[in-house]
């Protein structure tokens, strides 16, 4: 998977992922375990494809997540705006600058 196709799941996280993207997913993943976006998006594909391998993955994406209520609603939700979500972010760790 090149910049380019990862940039444009990232920018519509609503399309549904198929499967050769998911497959390059789990390329990706192999290469950087940690890249929280990449292991949100692959889950989304196996969740579309109801893919076997979709309840492992969950317990390993939710366990490298630092917000599961924002995965969960990712995962979940047919349109996932990300600037509610990050307002939502910003107003929960706004005490943190002052």
């Amino acid at each position: 998977m090149n910049v380019q196709d990862f940039t444009h799941l990232l920018q519509r996280p609503h399309e549904v992922v198929t499967a050769s993207q998911t497959q390059d997913l789990e390329e990706v993943l192999t290469a950087y375990p940690y890249f929280q976006a990449a292991r949100a998006i692959h889950l989304k594909g196996l969740k579309n494809a109801e893919s076997f391998k979709y309840n492992n993955a969950l317990k390993k994406t939710a366990a490298y997540t630092t917000d599961r209520s924002i995965l969960f609603d990712f995962i979940t939700s047919k349109t996932f705006t990300q600037n509610e979500v990050s307002q939502f972010i910003k107003q929960n760790t706004n005490w943190h600058c002052s």
